[in-house]
């Protein structure tokens, strides 16, 4: 209820599904009779009448296809749910994060989801997923701020993150690609971890406590959001040129490692390994460099 007050002033809609009220949330309630079961008739009538009237409600507005399906990690079919509809929207270019409740099982984010076409073929996102209202409201508030162009996002990464350096001409590898606000959105949540990563060193260079919780989260983990090119990349002659860019003082910069942004697949290049007194330049943010 308090996220749902806390969207309403943006012009956002918070949808849930019809489904919840029936939804187990103990071994021994459904939703609707842990609501019923606090005995507040005020919250019973506030809650009631939303899941059970006036919504809006996900399956009034289903944009999916029923003949294909989108499921989580392990084939949890998501189709129809409020995250298989926050992924067809997804696709869709229209945009949609996800709310949950805490505590529960989805106290995570981002929640990749799988769409699997009839055709065999297989695409993934990456839905944005909060469950405090403090998050949420900063989510919103950036939403209003995020700029419209990418002439206009380039000139902000400067000022919203300035413990990076950015190489000039970031812009014309952007330039003919379409605008797509997702992907200035995913640019800006993988900066900000790299961002943070550059101040993270004590006094003799040593990454901290922090700095190794990123690493781990960030590069060191399955399907981590930063990797290293592939061997094979980095001795293909075409690749490794691609991902050779030149400082301001005319040095070569190998940017190998990268974040990666899944659909559309964009990256972002920079220099590597990440030290307390080297800059860390960023070199690239466009489409991925190594299609074959």
């Amino acid at each position: 209820m308090r996220c749902r007050g806390c969207i309403t002033p943006y012009g956002r809609i918070l949808r849930v599904s019809h489904a919840i009220k029936d939804c187990r949330v103990s071994a021994g309630h459904t939703f609707r009779e842990a609501v019923l079961a606090t005995g507040d008739k005020n919250l019973i009538n506030l809650v009631m009448v939303w899941i059970s009237k006036s919504g809006p409600f996900i399956e009034d507005e289903i944009i999916g296809d029923p003949d294909e399906y989108f499921s989580l990690a392990g084939d949890v079919v998501v189709t129809g749910t409020a995250i298989g509809e926050a992924a067809a929207r997804y696709f869709q270019s229209l945009p949609a994060c996800l709310v949950s409740f805490s505590p529960s099982n989805y106290q995570y984010s981002p929640i990749e989801v799988s769409w699997y076409h009839d055709s065999g073929h297989v695409e993934t996102c990456d839905l944005q997923n909060l469950w405090s209202t403090s998050e949420l409201e900063q989510h919103l508030k950036d939403q209003q701020g995020l700029p419209q162009t990418w002439a206009e996002m380039i000139a902000q990464l400067p000022l919203q993150f300035s413990h990076l350096a950015f190489l000039p001409d970031l812009e014309e590898y952007l330039a003919g690609e379409p605008f797509n606000l997702y992907v200035v959105e995913r640019t800006f949540v993988l900066l900000d971890v790299l961002n943070k990563l550059k101040i993270c060193f004590d006094a003799e260079g040593r990454r901290t406590a922090r700095g190794e919780d990123l690493m781990d989260n960030y590069f060191r983990r399955e399907k981590a959001r930063f990797s290293d090119a592939s061997e094979q990349e980095k001795n293909d002659p075409r690749f490794r040129a691609a991902m050779t860019f030149r400082s301001p003082d005319g040095q070569s910069l190998e940017c190998f490692w990268h974040g990666k942004i899944k659909t559309p697949q964009y990256r972002i290049h920079f220099t590597y390994p990440i030290e307390k007194d080297t800059p860390l330049y960023i070199a690239y943010i466009g489409p991925k460099l190594t299609k074959r």
